[in-house]
């Protein structure tokens, strides 16, 4: 992920009020994070979800079975 990306996520996350609680880690060192829901800064009602920070791949490089079951 390239800096600006980086920022831009970042400013998001903050102006959205979005807090991760962070669940637990897999033996492959990827953190999974729960986001309940929340309101934004405009009032709108963003859904919960669940979120995982890839080590060492990029999202679109898993495949089937690269994420233990117990944490889909």
């Amino acid at each position: 992920m390239g800096w600006s990306q980086h920022l831009f996520r970042s400013l998001r996350r903050v102006l959205s009020k979005e807090v991760k609680q962070h669940v637990g880690t897999d033996q492959f060192g990827n953190n999974y994070y729960y986001i309940p829901e929340y309101k934004n800064w405009r009032g709108q009602t963003i859904r919960e979800k669940r979120i995982v920070e890839a080590v060492q791949k990029k999202e679109e490089d898993y495949e089937i079975g690269d994420i233990p079951t117990e944490w889909e």
